[in-house]
């Protein structure tokens, strides 16, 4: 059993449990569900799920079992990695692994605030699922009433089959909305968890009934298969026609994507999404053998749902509704996709079809023909403007440079944006040197991205020290002459310090793996990532010979030395102490003789 402290808090880990987790599950497989891993030498690489990027700087070694990104310096493990996409503790993320791999959860204690809050997590996850289990046998099972209403409305008028009505849980929500709040009940939920779930609403006369009361119901799934919400339709008469469950501790509008966690697959196999406004465009799609697509659940796109399509594609094809409310819904999204360096293209369905209603009466070939005649977003948003506003005044071409602006500003190749601001010219007639003014004015063309963080200065101290960090991981020879040679206080940065405790302690009289030492560090990001920097850089790894062991002590050594003396001196300004100024003679003297070491 091993004790790990953080944020003041501390938590008994079963370290065999941990490896055992490992050893079930293939990292690079793991890591590849989330991004495009293609072999790099011993590696895989891929354009990092965690900043944006043009060039793949994301590396994760099978060997060593981490991964670390050059670009923006995150690294860790499989847990640090679950940490990091899902949003989640530690903890959470040692279940996590272990359901997947098949693992009796063993339970280790927390702090006590982590405890409770994952305690009441746990029971709505229960509540919803049981209660998507009940929907679905109201929806599959029943053999009367609204039941058989709800299907025929699926199966006939929106031709969607039973087995997608399967795939994506459909269910149904009795018009009473007693029902299954009373089984909610008697499965030993409280009114109290049925509030905070989002499922529950108390009426004028302090009645509990269900939100979702008279509707089919969809539910919302995380990216771990697990129903975090609901959302409702009615099928017949009835306002509102959509009811979306509110804001609870496991559901955030903002952050989901309807049913990412049953096409991500496909999403990473094709490099593009088609992005679809309601759950019934994307079922359509799904019936149709069309399964990259995903539902943005309303038209305003966040930039939380932008960076999850980028996690699995590059290009993204938006195909909303062909009104005009549809159109200026497409528009708002298309920034925001941009800006996550994601290729965006336009689709165009003629009026006043949704993608919905376009395959039940055209089908999916006529589909396909208006896919590929989809248009860049410079090309769609252009003619949007030229329609609207004309272009044969001073004040409309002013007002179409206006509206464009916030589109091109967000291209960050230069040689891109530089030819669309020739087209746009060129497409409202006016000067092209006019135009570059206008952006030029507002910022320079170079784009504003991550600053490589293996590109930051680093200076030598700080990489002789790190040099050295990579010996004693990985060569237990190294580590017993240097552990003779140096403590802790010879490092010049305190995670440098931390991470020289951890390997003495953990590669004591034997070998261990990277990974296990970054286990050492949960709840921490700083620590992991700077470990995976330096088993990942190439530059460290070459460095680490027998030859140069010496020379590199030395120089740790003497930089040691130096930070004491200056210490030393500014105490003595400030007062005399013969005793210090004892101290500092035999200081200098020291350093004269490592000096003179060759």
């Amino acid at each position: 059993m091993g004790i790990v402290s953080f944020l003041g808090m501390t938590v008994f880990v079963d370290e065999q449990y941990l490896e055992e987790i490992k050893s079930r599950i293939d990292l690079v497989k793991f890591i590849a569900q989330y991004v495009d891993l293609k072999p790099a030498g011993r590696n895989f690489r891929a354009l990092c799920p965690f900043h944006e990027e043009k060039t793949p700087s994301f590396i994760v070694s099978p060997e060593k079992g981490v991964f670390h990104c050059f670009g923006c310096g995150v690294g860790g493990n499989i847990f640090t990695f679950v940490m990091k996409m899902e949003n989640i503790s530690f903890s959470e993320a040692v279940r996590f692994l272990a359901e997947k791999c098949g693992l009796t959860l063993r339970p280790f204690s927390k702090g006590r605030g982590e405890t409770k809050a994952w305690g009441e997590k746990e029971r709505l996850f229960r509540l919803n699922e049981a209660l998507s289990r009940y929907y679905m046998r109201c929806l599959h099972e029943e053999r009367e009433g609204e039941a058989i209403s709800a299907r025929k409305y699926l199966w006939e008028k929106r031709k969607i089959h039973p087995k997608t009505w399967e795939r994506f849980a459909l269910g149904l929500s009795p018009s009473s909305g007693k029902s299954s709040i009373a089984f909610l009940l008697q499965e030993g939920f409280s009114g109290q968890e049925i509030m905070k779930a989002g499922v529950g609403v108390v009426t004028k006369t302090g009645e509990l009934l269900d939100r979702f009361r008279g509707r089919i119901v969809f539910p919302f799934r995380d990216l771990q298969g697990r129903v975090i919400g609901f959302a409702g339709r009615v099928w017949g008469e009835g306002e509102p026609k959509y009811l979306n469950v509110s804001e609870t501790p496991l559901f955030s509008k903002s952050h989901y994507l309807y049913d990412l966690f049953a096409t991500r697959e496909y999403l990473q196999k094709s490099h593009q999404a088609i992005l679809v406004e309601g759950y019934l465009d994307l079922l359509a799609l799904f019936d149709n053998g069309i399964y990259n697509g995903v539902a943005s659940m309303g038209t305003a796109l966040t930039k939380d749902q932008a960076a999850l399509l980028r996690r699995y594609v590059e290009e993204v094809c938006i195909c909303y509704d062909a009104d005009r409310a549809g159109q200026m819904a497409t528009l708002r999204g298309m920034t925001v996709l941009q800006e996550k360096g994601l290729t965006v293209k336009i689709v165009t369905l003629p009026s006043p079809h949704d993608p919905d209603s376009f395959l039940r009466e055209e089908g999916k070939e006529k589909f396909f023909t208006y896919l590929e005649k989809s248009r860049s977003l410079f090309e769609y948003q252009l003619e949007l403007l030229i329609r609207d506003y004309g272009c044969n005044s001073l004040e409309t071409k002013a007002r179409i440079i206006r509206g464009m602006y916030p589109l091109i500003v967000t291209i960050k190749d230069p040689i891109e944006k530089t030819l669309k601001i020739a087209s746009l010219a060129q497409k409202i007639g006016v000067d092209e040197s006019f135009v570059h003014r206008l952006f030029s004015e507002e910022g320079s063309f170079s784009p504003k991205g991550v600053t490589p963080a293996a590109q930051t200065v680093e200076d030598g101290i700080a990489k002789a020290e790190k040099i050295i960090l990579r010996m004693i991981m990985e060569n237990r020879n190294w580590r017993a002459k240097i552990e003779k040679e140096l403590g802790d206080e010879h490092f010049s940065r305190r995670e440098h310090q931390r991470i020289f405790q951890a390997v003495l302690h953990l590669g004591k009289n034997r070998d261990f793996l990277i990974s296990e030492l970054i286990d050492l560090f949960p709840n921490e990001e700083s620590l992991p990532s700077l470990i995976t920097e330096i088993v990942t850089r190439e530059d460290l790894k070459e460095a680490c010979r027998e030859d140069a062991l010496s020379d590199l002590l030395r120089r740790v050594k003497l930089a040691a030395l130096d930070r004491k003396i200056v210490s030393l001196r500014k105490e003595l300004s400030r007062c005399e102490d013969p005793g210090k100024l004892g101290e500092l003679n035999k200081l200098c003297v020291e350093r004269e003789k490592l000096k003179r070491v060759e």
